[in-house]
């Protein structure tokens, strides 16, 4: 009996050993993920060809915002799909080789590593090294591959895009590990063959890329496969006539069309997600604004439909950097160096048919928002300064043309809410925005001109109307925001979700003023007043709403000053640390949430992780990316000059006419308060943020505006009616 209980024993512990050695050696339970990028092409040209259409009927589809470190080029956009973080990469950093005796030796020269039986390896990698090194996001060039192959899984690359006489080899650059290896794989002039009758008399080598495929598909976890005839095409086309780069263009689409379906012949999409992704717009799209560029995935776990993810929180949108963590997932590794998030698929019908109506209406918001805010940004400084000239005059003038332009003090505070509801009307053309933005504009100031009893009551009701127009739709997941003129443009990249710097500065501003304009209206609700403050710190620094971290900042900095000057408490080094020991608490409190609560998904959670990751040093690049933004966009915004404008309008009312700020001051103190907040609100967002100008500007909005328009009354101090 004995015998026999230790030999069922022995046979468990083997049983237990064996079953753990599969895991160990099998960890990504032998998944597979496969890679064709095709670049400059677009969700029109890859929907005629009937295998890729079949795909996307059949897979989840999106359209990915391609932006990287600082200017874009097709490389930085490859380098930014292995990284999961906006890279930097250039023409020559990437010399992508086979393995060879010659290419080995000089890899060893530069590295300091011998490649070993790598099969394909980068022979500038320190230049592309040193370039991240010094980027604007501390990008990881092969953070990817080096994921991947420290769990034991290997990575390839196929096909090229060299021309006659430069080697353009990109596919590895989504793939290689951190030592610019990639495991198996051809990117040699094998995989293209001679052709006079193609542009730069070559094309791809289609028998020998499939031979290669199948090759690597059986020993790598990842395969990126490079479509180059297309890029060969575009950097060919100044040589050719319209029609002949039609034909070219079509013929080249049904090629990759028939590729694609050898490719899925081999694929078992049983273990396999397959991702077809342009990583860089052509330049006629880019020409038309149209640069949010097509990605497919198709296979395990997809869903029909169309994709998001936690970067950008919007249906059918989603960022490059979420390719990398999306693969690294689905493989079962690890993605700590990433800033991207996963993609989601979300099933609907007709899914190309939604995607390219939402492509169209943010190529609509993308191409109007820069004529519509230069126009209301000049509006606003013209009227500024007219204000000013007319307080100087007005006794000489008459009285009727002096109402009649205080109602575009008015008009001036009314149209950051009118941009927040504008996007329930269908934007078909910039005229049409124009005339509703005005016809709007002037309804709701007449409306809230004949509702008031009290000069101080329109002041009140359009800072209300903004403020509380602001917060609800925060709170009901931003949907006007979103497609706002004011709001942020996905093409842009710079935010997704959650409020933005422009209507950031206008909430804070309006919240000060309707808060503080209420105490000197009705002579009460000090306490009503910090109840208003805290909700809408509350919910622009909620992970899950407003989610803007410098936003958070310039609130609680500016709320605190403010409610500390209502109680009649003195600035001193006392209360100026505990406004930023608050400011901190509140920080920490969010990112505490997101990290624990909601799961890490916001730009907060981001960057807590980025300095966990990547230590202290990540703390100075993210000021120095926002001082550097700031400092362009001094020189380049027209709203530098909307903030410039009035500090030098609000500079020349202190001492003109004599007397009269202190006359505002008396008869408005908790109003005062308010406007004393703004102006700290601006000097922190302005260093916070790294659009901080912008901010700065819309928040002097409501500070400026009423300040003018109630200082036409200070020769009646002694009425009370409008």
């Amino acid at each position: 009996m004995y015998t026999k209980l230790n030999k069922t024993i022995w046979i468990i512990i083997v049983f237990l050993a064996l079953s753990g050695m599969t895991s160990y050696g099998e960890p990504n339970g032998e998944k597979k993920a496969i890679v064709i990028t095709v670049s400059e092409v677009n969700f029109q040209d890859l929907s005629m060809l009937p295998a890729i259409g079949r795909l996307i009927d059949e897979g989840a589809i999106g359209l990915m915002n391609n932006r990287t470190s600082r200017s874009a080029n097709v490389f930085k956009a490859y380098a930014t799909l292995g990284s999961g973080v906006r890279a930097e990469a250039s023409a020559d950093s990437i010399h992508f080789v086979n393995n060879n005796e010659d290419s080995k030796d000089i890899y060893l020269r530069r590295m300091g590593i011998n490649p070993g039986d790598k099969e394909i390896i980068n022979q500038d990698m320190p230049r592309l090294q040193r370039l991240n090194l010094t980027g604007e996001y501390g990008a990881i060039a092969g953070a990817l591959g080096q994921a991947l192959n420290i769990e034991g899984i290997k990575t390839a690359a196929i096909g090229n895009s060299d021309t006659s006489d430069v080697s353009v080899r990109l596919a590895p650059l989504i793939v290689m590990n951190e030592q610019g290896l990639v495991d198996y794989g051809d990117v040699s002039q094998g995989t293209l063959i001679k052709d006079d009758l193609y542009p730069f008399g070559l094309k791809n080598n289609y028998p020998r890329m499939i031979e290669a495929f199948q090759e690597a598909y059986e020993k790598a976890g990842l395969v990126a496969i490079d479509f180059g005839d297309i890029y060969r095409l575009e950097r060919y086309r100044d040589n050719m006539t319209d029609q002949a780069y039609m034909n070219h263009r079509m013929k080249i689409l049904s090629e990759l069309d028939t590729f694609v379906s050898q490719l899925l012949e081999v694929i078992d999409f049983s273990n396999t997600r397959l991702y077809l992704v342009t990583p860089y717009p052509s330049a006629a799209n880019m020409k038309v604004g149209d640069r949010l560029t097509p990605i497919l995935v198709v296979g395990a776990g997809i869903h029909p439909g169309i994709l998001t993810s936690s970067t950008t929180r919007r249906e059918g949108i989603v960022g490059n950097v979420d390719l990398a963590p999306s693969i690294a997932e689905y493989l079962g590794v690890q993605s700590e160096n990433m800033t991207g998030r996963p993609l989601r698929s979300i099933e609907r019908q007709n899914n190309l048919d939604w995607l390219l109506n939402t492509n169209q209406e943010t190529i609509a918001t993308s191409e109007f928002r820069y004529p519509v805010l230069a126009a209301f940004a000049i509006f606003e400084i013209f009227i500024s300064i007219s204000a000013l000239l007319l307080i100087l005059l007005k006794d000489r003038l008459k009285s009727n043309w002096v109402n009649a332009f205080m109602n575009l003090l008015l008009s001036t505070m009314a149209v950051p809410f009118v941009l927040l509801i504008l996007s329930l009307i269908a934007k078909k053309s910039l005229f049409g925005v124009y005339l509703w933005t005005i016809l709007i504009t002037i309804l709701i100031t007449y409306a809230a001109k004949k509702a008031s009893r009290h000069r101080l009551d329109p002041l009140i009701i359009l800072s209300a109307l903004t403020t509380i127009g602001l917060l609800v739709d925060i709170a009901t997941q931003g949907r006007l925001i979103k497609t706002s003129l004011l709001g942020y443009d996905p093409i842009i990249g710079a935010r997704y979700y959650g409020i933005g710097n422009e209507y950031m500065g206008v909430l804070i501003g309006s919240t000060l003023v309707f808060a503080t304009a209420l105490i000197d209206r009705f002579k009460k609700g000090k306490y009503w007043a910090l109840f208003i403050f805290a909700c809408t710190t509350l919910i622009v620094g909620f992970p899950g709403l407003g989610a803007n971290v410098g936003g958070t900042i310039t609130a609680v900095a500016a709320f605190t000053f403010s409610s500390l000057r209502l109680f009649n408490i003195k600035i001193r080094l006392k209360q100026i640390l505990i406004i930023g020991f608050s400011t901190l608490f509140v920080v920490a409190f969010m990112a505490f949430i997101d990290m624990n609560v909601l799961g890490a998904k916001s730009h907060l959670a981001g960057a807590v992780e980025q300095l966990f990751n990547e230590g202290p040093g990540t703390i100075f690049l993210i000021i120095n990316r926002k001082l550097s933004m700031n400092l362009r966009l001094i020189r380049v915004t027209i709203w530098s000059k909307v903030l410039i404008s009035t500090i030098l309008i609000l500079a020349v009312l202190f001492y003109r006419p004599v007397g009269a700020i202190n006359k505002l001051f008396k008869a408005y103190p908790n109003l005062s308060v308010g406007w004393a907040g703004i102006v700290a609100a601006c000097v922190v967002g302005f260093l916070v943020n790294d659009s901080g100008v912008v901010a700065s500007a819309t928040g002097i909005i409501f500070l400026a505006m009423s300040m003018l328009y109630l200082t036409f009354f200070i020769p009646k101090e002694n009425h009370t009616s409008v």
